[in-house]
């Protein structure tokens, strides 16, 4: 918990003053002129237009388009809920990818080795993962929430998987795999470099 709480301070202390940025590049022809994403009821008529992005051709990056428009629906075009969602969304990246090196590092060939100083790599690996600044464009640039989103659920999918492989209660093992699957699912469909 104490990692979790420092890093949501450290995370609000450099990506606060980001919240309030306008609509650039990028957002204006995916989200503020895409008639799709504007959102009026949540009814699934009204979603399902968002699955099909920007050409309404074919379905593409279905669950980025989709928080899109669940976002224009709270918020019309206030960019701020767009950066809140962006901001969690790179938080609880980080939060998984603390998970995921931390029990790396118990595992039985690198507990040895690792296993005494696994949580201080972990919060140290993931604090500058976090605050790097190339990750600036994942809170700051609206439509970056593609690329972020999708890396969110990958790293939970890694980190579902090793719970998967490193639990003995067949299960456990069974739903934690199945999770594992649909949070990869989720990650190609936010974007297809997943």
């Amino acid at each position: 918990v104490f990692a979790f709480i420092t890093l949501f301070f450290c995370l609000l202390i450099i990506y606060g003053n980001s919240l309030n940025g306008a609509w650039i590049f990028d957002d204006e022809p995916n989200i503020v002129e895409n008639k799709y994403v504007h959102v009026k009821t949540l009814e699934w008529e009204s979603l399902e237009k968002t699955l099909y992005g920007l050409d309404q051709k074919r379905i593409s990056r279905p669950v980025a388009y989709l928080t899109f428009g669940v976002n224009y629906y709270f918020g019309q075009l206030n960019p701020f809920g767009y950066h809140i969602v962006n901001f969690f969304i790179h938080f609880f990246s980080s939060i998984f990818l603390f998970l995921f090196i931390y029990h790396t590092l118990k595992l039985h060939r690198l507990k040895a080795e690792y296993g005494s100083s696994s949580y201080a790599i972990a919060l140290l690996a993931t604090f500058f993962w976090a605050t790097n600044p190339v990750q600036v464009t994942a809170v700051t640039y609206i439509v970056q929430r593609m690329a972020s989103m999708a890396g969110m659920f990958y790293i939970i999918s890694m980190y579902l998987y090793l719970m998967g492989r490193t639990n003995e209660t067949l299960w456990k093992k069974v739903s934690l795999f199945i999770l594992c699957a649909l949070s990869a699912a989720l990650a190609s469909g936010t974007k297809e470099n997943a």
